[in-house]
Protein backbone atom coordinates (compact mmCIF):
# COMPACT_ATOMS: atom_id res chain seq x y z
CA UNK A 1 0.00 0.00 0.00
CA UNK A 2 1.42 3.43 -1.23
CA UNK A 3 0.38 6.64 1.47
CA UNK A 4 1.03 9.75 0.00
CA UNK A 5 0.57 12.93 2.59
CA UNK A 6 -0.22 16.45 1.45
CA UNK A 7 -0.31 19.05 4.01
CA UNK A 8 -2.60 21.85 2.26
CA UNK A 9 -3.91 25.46 3.59
CA UNK A 10 -3.62 27.61 6.53
CA UNK A 11 -4.21 25.22 8.59
CA UNK A 12 -1.82 22.83 7.71
CA UNK A 13 -4.33 19.93 7.17
CA UNK A 14 -2.81 16.41 6.27
CA UNK A 15 -4.78 14.95 3.33
CA UNK A 16 -3.38 10.92 2.20
CA UNK A 17 -3.47 9.67 -1.37
CA UNK A 18 -3.59 5.74 -0.73
CA UNK A 19 -3.38 3.43 -3.66
CA UNK A 20 -2.81 -0.39 -3.72
CA UNK A 21 0.45 -1.44 -5.29
CA UNK A 22 -0.24 -2.60 -8.36
CA UNK A 23 -3.66 -0.98 -8.51
CA UNK A 24 -4.45 2.44 -9.88
CA UNK A 25 -7.73 2.52 -7.99
CA UNK A 26 -7.16 4.98 -5.29
CA UNK A 27 -8.75 6.69 -2.37
CA UNK A 28 -8.05 10.03 -0.87
CA UNK A 29 -8.68 10.98 2.95
CA UNK A 30 -9.67 15.03 3.33
CA UNK A 31 -9.21 17.38 1.11
CA UNK A 32 -7.51 20.65 2.19
CA UNK A 33 -8.36 24.03 0.55
CA UNK A 34 -6.16 24.30 -2.82
CA UNK A 35 -5.69 20.43 -3.65
CA UNK A 36 -3.89 20.97 -6.85
CA UNK A 37 -1.05 19.30 -5.71
CA UNK A 38 -3.43 16.09 -5.14
CA UNK A 39 -4.65 16.16 -8.62
CA UNK A 40 -1.28 16.76 -10.11
CA UNK A 41 -0.07 13.33 -8.17
CA UNK A 42 -3.47 11.24 -8.73
CA UNK A 43 -2.61 12.32 -12.67
CA UNK A 44 1.66 11.63 -12.57
CA UNK A 45 0.47 8.31 -11.43
CA UNK A 46 -2.34 7.19 -13.65
CA UNK A 47 -4.71 6.83 -10.63
CA UNK A 48 -8.39 6.78 -10.24
CA UNK A 49 -9.56 8.08 -7.50
CA UNK A 50 -12.67 6.05 -6.51
CA UNK A 51 -13.61 7.83 -3.28
CA UNK A 52 -13.09 10.74 -1.34
CA UNK A 53 -13.71 10.32 2.11
CA UNK A 54 -14.22 13.00 5.23
CA UNK A 55 -13.07 12.09 8.34
CA UNK A 56 -15.10 14.94 9.70
CA UNK A 57 -16.89 17.82 8.65
CA UNK A 58 -14.91 20.60 9.31
CA UNK A 59 -14.33 23.72 6.42
CA UNK A 60 -10.59 23.18 6.53
CA UNK A 61 -10.98 19.35 5.56
CA UNK A 62 -13.67 19.45 3.22
CA UNK A 63 -12.11 22.63 1.64
CA UNK A 64 -10.98 20.83 -1.47
CA UNK A 65 -14.51 18.34 -1.76
CA UNK A 66 -16.03 20.35 -4.89
CA UNK A 67 -12.73 20.27 -6.36
CA UNK A 68 -11.72 16.74 -6.25
CA UNK A 69 -15.18 15.42 -7.20
CA UNK A 70 -15.56 17.61 -9.98
CA UNK A 71 -12.06 16.84 -11.56
CA UNK A 72 -11.82 13.09 -10.49
CA UNK A 73 -15.61 12.32 -10.36
CA UNK A 74 -14.89 10.36 -6.65
CA UNK A 75 -17.61 9.51 -4.68
CA UNK A 76 -17.68 11.77 -1.24
CA UNK A 77 -18.04 9.71 1.70
CA UNK A 78 -18.83 11.26 5.38
CA UNK A 79 -20.58 9.61 8.21
CA UNK A 80 -24.55 10.39 8.51
CA UNK A 81 -23.48 12.39 11.34
CA UNK A 82 -21.71 14.97 10.03
CA UNK A 83 -23.67 14.91 6.41
CA UNK A 84 -24.98 18.54 7.61
CA UNK A 85 -21.58 19.81 7.85
CA UNK A 86 -21.26 19.64 4.47
CA UNK A 87 -23.25 22.02 3.68
CA UNK A 88 -23.67 24.63 6.67
CA UNK A 89 -20.92 27.08 6.92
CA UNK A 90 -21.70 27.96 10.24
CA UNK A 91 -21.56 24.14 11.34
CA UNK A 92 -18.65 23.70 9.62
CA UNK A 93 -16.60 26.66 11.05
CA UNK A 94 -15.71 28.16 8.05
CA UNK A 95 -18.08 31.40 8.07
CA UNK A 96 -16.60 32.00 11.21
CA UNK A 97 -13.19 32.84 9.77
CA UNK A 98 -15.32 34.95 6.81
CA UNK A 99 -15.18 32.32 3.91
CA UNK A 100 -18.48 29.82 3.33
CA UNK A 101 -17.09 26.57 2.70
CA UNK A 102 -20.22 24.40 1.07
CA UNK A 103 -19.62 20.74 -0.34
CA UNK A 104 -21.47 18.51 -2.97
CA UNK A 105 -23.35 16.23 -1.59
CA UNK A 106 -22.39 12.47 -0.02
CA UNK A 107 -22.32 10.07 -2.28
CA UNK A 108 -22.35 7.62 0.47
CA UNK A 109 -23.40 8.05 4.02
CA UNK A 110 -21.28 5.39 6.50
CA UNK A 111 -21.69 4.61 10.21
CA UNK A 112 -19.43 2.98 12.75
CA UNK A 113 -18.28 -0.95 11.36
CA UNK A 114 -18.73 -0.12 7.33
CA UNK A 115 -16.09 -1.21 5.28
CA UNK A 116 -14.88 0.43 2.08
CA UNK A 117 -13.00 -1.67 -0.55
CA UNK A 118 -10.61 -0.64 -3.00
CA UNK A 119 -9.13 -3.78 -4.79
CA UNK A 120 -7.47 -5.94 -2.28
CA UNK A 121 -7.32 -3.31 0.28
CA UNK A 122 -10.64 -2.91 2.92
CA UNK A 123 -10.94 0.11 5.07
CA UNK A 124 -12.83 -0.63 7.85
CA UNK A 125 -15.30 2.64 9.36
CA UNK A 126 -14.64 3.16 13.39
CA UNK A 127 -17.20 5.79 14.54
CA UNK A 128 -14.65 8.18 16.85
CA UNK A 129 -16.82 11.31 17.84
CA UNK A 130 -15.98 14.30 19.85
CA UNK A 131 -14.05 16.51 17.79
CA UNK A 132 -17.55 16.25 15.67
CA UNK A 133 -20.42 14.09 16.50
CA UNK A 134 -19.68 11.95 13.18
CA UNK A 135 -16.18 12.16 13.12
CA UNK A 136 -14.68 8.85 11.76
CA UNK A 137 -11.06 6.64 11.46
CA UNK A 138 -10.44 4.41 8.95
CA UNK A 139 -8.45 1.57 9.82
CA UNK A 140 -6.40 -1.28 7.44
CA UNK A 141 -4.13 -3.68 9.32
CA UNK A 142 -1.24 -1.44 10.14
CA UNK A 143 -2.67 2.03 9.50
CA UNK A 144 -5.41 3.89 10.84
CA UNK A 145 -5.98 7.32 9.37
CA UNK A 146 -7.52 9.13 12.52
CA UNK A 147 -8.15 12.69 11.39
CA UNK A 148 -8.42 15.47 14.70
CA UNK A 149 -9.11 12.47 17.10
CA UNK A 150 -5.40 12.30 17.87
CA UNK A 151 -1.93 13.98 17.58
CA UNK A 152 1.62 13.21 18.28
CA UNK A 153 1.31 13.84 21.95
CA UNK A 154 -2.09 15.48 21.82
CA UNK A 155 -5.67 15.58 20.93
CA UNK A 156 -8.44 16.89 18.99
CA UNK A 157 -10.09 20.09 20.05
CA UNK A 158 -13.81 19.65 22.01
CA UNK A 159 -14.26 23.24 22.66
CA UNK A 160 -16.56 23.64 19.19
CA UNK A 161 -19.78 23.37 18.93
CA UNK A 162 -20.88 19.71 18.98
CA UNK A 163 -18.05 18.98 20.52
CA UNK A 164 -17.40 17.06 23.24
CA UNK A 165 -14.44 15.94 25.24
CA UNK A 166 -15.76 12.60 26.96
CA UNK A 167 -16.68 11.22 23.79
CA UNK A 168 -13.32 11.99 22.66
CA UNK A 169 -11.36 10.45 25.35
CA UNK A 170 -13.75 7.93 25.27
CA UNK A 171 -13.19 7.13 21.05
CA UNK A 172 -9.47 7.08 21.74
CA UNK A 173 -9.92 4.66 24.53
CA UNK A 174 -11.78 2.07 23.61
CA UNK A 175 -11.75 2.57 19.31
CA UNK A 176 -7.94 3.92 18.94
CA UNK A 177 -6.03 2.48 21.86
CA UNK A 178 -7.67 -0.80 21.22
CA UNK A 179 -6.25 -1.15 17.74
CA UNK A 180 -2.88 -3.02 17.90
CA UNK A 181 0.47 -1.43 19.37
CA UNK A 182 2.18 -1.13 16.21
CA UNK A 183 0.01 1.01 13.84
CA UNK A 184 0.92 3.84 12.75
CA UNK A 185 -1.61 6.58 13.02
CA UNK A 186 -1.81 9.01 10.55
CA UNK A 187 -3.44 12.34 11.69
CA UNK A 188 -4.87 15.09 10.26
CA UNK A 189 -2.28 17.59 11.75
CA UNK A 190 0.97 17.03 12.71
CA UNK A 191 3.20 14.06 12.24
CA UNK A 192 2.65 10.67 12.25
CA UNK A 193 2.48 8.67 15.36
CA UNK A 194 1.71 4.92 16.64
CA UNK A 195 -0.92 3.48 18.97
CA UNK A 196 1.89 2.06 21.10
CA UNK A 197 3.48 5.76 21.34
CA UNK A 198 0.97 7.58 22.56
CA UNK A 199 -0.64 5.04 24.87
CA UNK A 200 2.69 4.89 26.70
CA UNK A 201 3.37 9.69 26.48
CA UNK A 202 -0.10 11.25 25.71
CA UNK A 203 -0.83 13.47 28.43
CA UNK A 204 -4.33 14.06 27.40
CA UNK A 205 -5.60 10.85 27.65
CA UNK A 206 -5.53 9.53 31.24
CA UNK A 207 -6.15 6.15 32.57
Amino acid sequence: MKIYKFTLGNFAVNNYLVHAEGSNQAILFDAGEDPAPILEKIVELGLKLEYLVNTHGHGDHIAGNQIIVDETGAKLLIHQLDQPYLSDPYLNLSAYFGVEITSPPASRLLQDGDKIRLGEIEFQVLHTPGHTPGHISLWYEKHAFVGDVIFQGSIGRTDFPQSSSQQLIQSIRQRIYTLPDPTVLYPGHGPNTTVKAEKESNPFVSE
